[in-house]
């Protein structure tokens, strides 16, 4: 794959040979780890509602980012996490970019049907999700992915509005928006869920990830440090709930990506 920070073709290591980025959360992230909840992916990085895997998907899909996404959606919540290794421009003021970018015509119309039952919209949520991870070979963003994961967080904030609580549908909405763009979204609806359930691990994973992208998009230093802070506590809590986890070594990978602390003087 290609390294999402400077484009290097790094193959299949696991961090890139050219300026050192973690590459292993994102290719989790977009493939999708389950952790075994139903309804969302689970998430487990960046994403998942009933299905099972990384930003998880609940069992058999993970029905949040349980990471990952749908009956992959469970999983979803930890491929999430894996997002915070995406390229700076991610969620910034302008369109998505990388290296796979597209024009604003080239953008297919992405329909958002929030009709039907709580299953009905996190299937259908679940099955957006699972289209706009394959439309970003690689985890690079680009703009017709970033369109289905939008119209997916429309049909899961409509299957929250009528169902809300299973964790691995809030948190596959917020890798949902996460990949849409919308990272301040993806980090007040991601503490939705830590707020039911502070150790919900699909959760804590996928908002350090959101934080720590957060650190990428913002010129002021000390502001950029403060979420890395906070990348760093909330990674060290999804590692503690079970560091034996996926979702735990995932984190773990995620922290060990963070920038090294300055030394205090």
């Amino acid at each position: 794959m290609y390294c999402p920070e400077c484009g290097h073709d790094a193959g299949e290591a696991k961090f890139c040979p050219e300026c050192g980025a973690d590459l292993a959360g994102v290719k989790s992230a977009l493939k999708g780890k389950t952790t075994g909840r139903q309804g969302g992916r689970g998430g487990q990085g960046a994403g998942g509602g009933s299905r099972q895997t990384a930003a998880a998907r609940p069992p058999a899909r993970g029905l949040s980012p349980a990471v990952i996404w749908g009956g992959f959606g469970a999983v979803a919540v930890v491929v999430i996490v894996v997002v915070v290794m995406l390229s700076g421009g991610f969620g910034g003021s302008g369109a998505p970019s990388g290296s796979g970018a597209q024009s604003a015509a080239a953008v297919t119309a992405v329909t958002a049907d929030t009709s039907g039952s709580y299953q009905d919209l996190v299937t259908r949520a679940n099955g957006l999700y699972d289209q706009g991870a394959a439309k970003m070979p690689g985890g690079i963003p680009n703009q017709q992915g970033s369109a289905y994961f939008g119209a997916a967080a429309k049909v899961y904030e409509a299957a929250w509005a009528k169902q809300p609580g299973d964790p691995s549908v809030g948190t596959d909405w917020a890798i949902s928006l996460f990949y849409s763009g919308d990272v301040n979204g993806a980090v007040k609806q991601v503490n939705v869920v830590l707020g039911a359930d502070p150790r919900f691990q699909p959760g804590l994973f996928n908002k350090g990830i959101f934080l720590s992208h957060m650190s990428r998009l913002t010129q002021n230093k000390a502001q950029a440090q403060k979420f890395v802070d906070q990348a760093r506590a909330t990674l060290v809590a999804a590692i503690a709930v079970d560091p034996s986890s996926t979702v735990g070594k995932q984190a773990d990978a995620a922290l060990k990506g963070l920038p090294t602390p300055s030394p205090t003087k």
